[in-house]
């Protein structure tokens, strides 16, 4: 599941749950895999529990950890087209970007000068968020934001270089300073806690003792499992948790919201990312939540990959 603040930090969560490094869910090569090898080494070099020697060894191989993390980077940015090129396969030119970075990374997806990429490097599919990364002397924080997203652990970001000032390019790299749907934003002002019921139960009418459970472990409590109803407010709080909280039972907590006729307490974000994840990317379900999204040109432009950046 797609981390709430970075896979370094799921691999220092797993350590201190005992975890270890042969628990890495990751592909062997992508930066999801290497950035959880990287905080769980950072975790287990933190935590005290390594004699002198062996903690030596292991700041050696956090080093060379980061090396790699860096290299990782650096090997995808390669492989990407220069930001004219795109902008040649999109019909708009880079000097029209700024304000458009949702629709210029879906637009680019769309054109097929990104395949080649995917083919080496994992599926993308468009995300939105906020974001929350470097940011050239003056700009305001707290920016709105829309970018491509593999579930392999990397961003491509065609837009990036409209918050830092620098020369236009396309950027790939890890997801620390991609906010999805806003999530880290929205924890910082809503209750950690899940709140008591509220008003009316609503029946759940599940039968699977194991989905059931579900419920309970995101909202700490066991009424669910021994009523078998939630309340809306519950449910509310429940769906507009992160997805790394909800897990691998988000597509459950989604799909009982819409059989109960309560579709709208879902997060559009959430939805999107839920079903691009399982089921590939659909054009035609991007444009029902977005509708300023223009179409892209079906012929496949040749795709020009030297670029400093």
């Amino acid at each position: 599941m797609r981390p709430f603040i970075s896979h370094a930090q799921t691999g220092a969560d797993a350590y201190l749950r005992g975890q270890n490094e042969d628990g890495n869910p990751h592909g062997e090569g992508t930066i999801a895999r290497i950035e959880w090898l990287r905080g769980h080494l950072a975790a287990k070099v933190e935590s005290g529990d390594l004699g002198e020697d062996d903690e030596d060894c292991a700041r050696v191989y956090l080093g060379d950890t980061e090396i790699e993390a860096n290299r990782a980077a650096s090997r995808l940015r390669l492989d990407l087209p220069t930001a004219t090129a795109v902008a040649d396969a999109i019909g708009l030119p880079v000097k029209e970007w700024k304000g458009k970075c949702f629709a210029v990374s879906v637009a680019a997806l769309e054109s097929g000068i990104l395949d080649d990429f995917q083919e080496k490097h994992g599926t993308l599919f468009p995300a939105y968020g906020m974001y929350d990364g470097p940011l050239a002397a003056g700009r305001r924080q707290f920016n709105r934001h829309g970018w491509l997203e593999s579930v392999e652990g990397h961003v491509v970001d065609p837009t990036r270089w409209v918050f830092t000032d620098e020369y236009p390019h396309l950027w790939a790299g890890r997801i620390d300073d991609y906010d999805l749907g806003g999530m880290r934003l929205r924890s910082a002002h809503r209750p950690t806690v899940a709140p008591g019921p509220e008003g009316m139960p609503i029946r759940l009418g599940i039968n699977d003792r194991k989905d059931i459970l579900a419920f309970d472990r995101v909202l700490r409590s066991g009424s669910v499992s021994s009523t078998g109803m939630i309340s809306t407010n519950e449910l509310h709080w429940l769906l507009t948790c992160p997805l790394e909280q909800l897990g691998q039972d988000a597509d459950l907590f989604v799909r009982t919201a819409d059989r109960l006729g309560l579709s709208g307490l879902v997060p559009v974000d959430t939805r999107l990312w839920l079903d691009f994840a399982t089921n590939g990317y659909d054009p035609a379900k991007l444009r029902v939540a977005h509708r300023d999204i223009p179409e892209t040109p079906r012929d496949k432009p040749a795709a020009t990959t030297f670029s400093p950046f």
